[in-house]
């Protein structure tokens, strides 16, 4: 009634027609406002005055489910689900699912409730192929993670359309926990690279962690390339990391330097001795 009193005083109008069908910059109505905000008595009064508003999607094609896996409230989830009948794994024109949305929000208690939901496609990709584990992986999200790694077909080491995994979105996150998680307990495969020839190093050098920029020198070997020096730069010149991979990549160099000079001399030294030969009369 305080809703319906309110709507009333602003449009002076019994059907709010005008409020209910108008759109912010991004597409969104006031239903998709009531889903994301978790206001529940306000989206089922709306819902009850204009049931066609359910199905309505936003400038980039997301509907009332997308926004409500968003908010975060499970209630709104069930009733746009058991009650309107709105699909999980509907996509957005990115091929975004509420899946993707949740893993990335650390949403796990209505992935779980959803589960029933989805089995026909349990592991969604988007459209650069990127499945919920890689947002949940870029976004520092280790509950979600394990979640999806013990509960799903899908591995740390799936790649997306580019070769970029879930291990490079963890470096790319700095989690220095989410990493050793992957590259430690579940033996990932830390040399991986992207089509584009990005190595675990390059994304965490996006972070500025040096701690596990160190780690993935010192564990695994990863030697640092131009263009790791360089987004590093970009994310902040006067950094720690900066400086760490600055010296690495000198110390690299002396040491290839070194070993091609020792090669010259070594030749230099067959040409300028060369092995007897017995005359032959």
């Amino acid at each position: 009634d305080t809703t319906e009193a309110l709507l009333f005083s602003v449009t002076g109008s019994p059907t709010h027609h005008d409020l209910l069908t108008a759109t912010d910059n991004e597409g969104s109505t006031v239903l998709h406002t009531a889903c994301s905000n978790g206001h529940i008595d306000v989206f089922r009064y709306l819902s009850s005055i204009y049931p066609q508003g359910v199905n309505v999607m936003d400038n980039r094609g997301r509907g009332l489910l997308h926004a409500a896996c968003e908010g975060g409230d499970i209630g709104i989830v069930r009733t746009l689900i058991e009650t309107h009948g709105l699909d999980p794994l509907a996509e957005d024109e990115d091929g975004i699912t509420c899946l993707h949305l949740l893993a990335e929000r650390k949403r796990v208690y209505i992935y779980q409730y959803l589960e029933p939901n989805i089995a026909s496609n349990p592991v969604p990709k988007d459209k650069s192929g990127r499945t919920p584990l890689h947002y949940a992986s870029r976004s520092d999200n280790i509950r979600m993670v394990r979640y999806l790694i013990e509960t799903f077909p899908c591995t740390p080491d799936d790649p997306d359309n580019n070769g970029y995994t879930s291990v490079h979105g963890a470096c790319e996150a700095g989690s220095m926990e989410l990493v050793q998680y992957f590259l430690t307990d579940l033996n990932c495969n830390a040399l991986a690279e992207t089509d584009d020839c990005k190595t675990m190093l390059y994304f965490a050098s996006m972070s500025s962690n040096l701690e596990l920029v160190r780690f993935l020198v010192n564990a695994f070997s990863l030697k640092p390339r131009p263009h790791d020096i360089e987004i590093a730069q970009s994310v902040n010149p006067d950094s720690s990391v900066v400086k760490y991979l600055q010296e690495i990549h000198y110390d690299l160099f002396l040491l290839e330097q070194s070993k091609v000079s020792g090669y010259h001399e070594k030749l230099e030294g067959q040409q300028v001795d060369p092995p007897g030969q017995d005359i032959v009369s």
